[in-house]
């Protein structure tokens, strides 16, 4: 690949050259059993396409975790499109799938394209995590009659997939620091699993326009965090539902209200910029308050701690 798209490989990350995209790939087996692909890419001038044959030794998942954009899109206008579901359309997503028979991923050209792609054998599932439940997922997979589930991306997997491509390549332990950041983004993805499984058995399923529609919504709250909550009346036009469906299928999907998610995301970005020692009156500023005493209220409230108590914990 790196001859064919004019491409440098340097420890074991592919640089594109400018020609045919912008970015890098790099490739880490973290653990026995444990593979990951970090995907950080940006003007492609073809399709990039994985295959990931069946496993001979050992039965696996692929986990992916994609965030896709493209300025002045909205993300419902993007697509990923997985083997086996020719067409369908697919926003930025995490997805577990059952890879004995294997699995062909590809992201479209001319698209921003930040994804982890973790191939794991079932046995080794419990290096990344605790409490490992490997019937469990197998039992909801095969309930399903599919060997893939996936469902929209959240702000916790943006936020982290853009601190992992920001430090992968650079980082002195990079082993170690994928290990820690793969294991949390697999921990969100099996709290959701579990979670979209139970709304599926208490009579809350979704359907898929319903989740296209509520992803246009969070990606719009996500992408507008620097500006005024766009109250309901808007995000009802966004979703084509309803005021009072959008508040109720949208509380039961991301676990938390309109504003709620709206503010979490907000607070979380001004907690990124603490950590990077930026002054609590220019994260205000940053993130959309006029107003510092009103951003202290609300970072105490989500925190339960003052922006400059965690600023300076000392």
């Amino acid at each position: 690949m790196a001859e064919d798209k004019s491409c440098i490989v340097t420890d074991s990350v592919l640089y594109f050259s400018g020609k045919s995209g912008k970015g890098f790939m790099a490739v880490a087996g973290i653990s026995t059993g444990v593979e990951v692909l970090a995907i950080n890419v940006s003007s492609l001038t073809e399709d990039l396409t994985f295959s990931f044959l069946p496993s001979r030794s050992a039965s696996s998942y692929v986990l992916c975790f994609d965030d896709i954009s493209l300025p002045g899109k909205l993300e419902s206008d993007l697509s990923l499109t997985y083997a086996g579901t020719p067409g369908d359309r697919h926003n930025s997503s995490v997805s577990i799938t059952d890879a004995s028979y294997g699995k062909l991923v590809s992201y479209p050209k001319e698209k921003t394209v930040r994804a982890l792609i973790v191939r794991v054998q079932k046995s080794s599932m419990g290096h990344l995590i605790d409490d490992f439940d490997a019937g469990a997922i197998q039992s909801i997979l095969q309930s399903h009659n599919n060997t893939s589930l996936s469902w929209p991306i959240t702000f916790k997997y943006r936020l982290l997939l853009n601190d992992f491509m920001a430090d992968i390549v650079q980082h002195p332990f990079r082993e170690l620091f994928t290990i820690r950041n793969v294991s949390i983004l697999v921990e969100y993805l099996l709290q959701q699993f579990f979670v979209m499984e139970r709304l599926t058995k208490d009579g809350n399923y979704l359907s898929t326009q319903d989740t296209l529609n509520l992803s246009k919504v969070e990606h719009h709250l996500c992408s507008n965090y620097k500006q005024e909550f766009p109250g309901i009346e808007k995000l009802s036009r966004i979703s084509a539902m309803s005021p009072t469906s959008l508040k109720t299928k949208f509380k039961k999907y991301y676990g938390e209200t309109l504003f709620g998610y709206y503010q979490k995301n907000k607070l979380e970005h001004a907690r990124k910029l603490l950590d990077n020692k930026v002054p609590v009156k220019v994260v205000a500023t940053e993130i959309g308050y006029s107003n510092p005493s009103h951003f202290t209220l609300a970072f105490k409230k989500e925190y339960g701690f003052s922006p400059w108590h965690y600023l300076n914990p000392h």
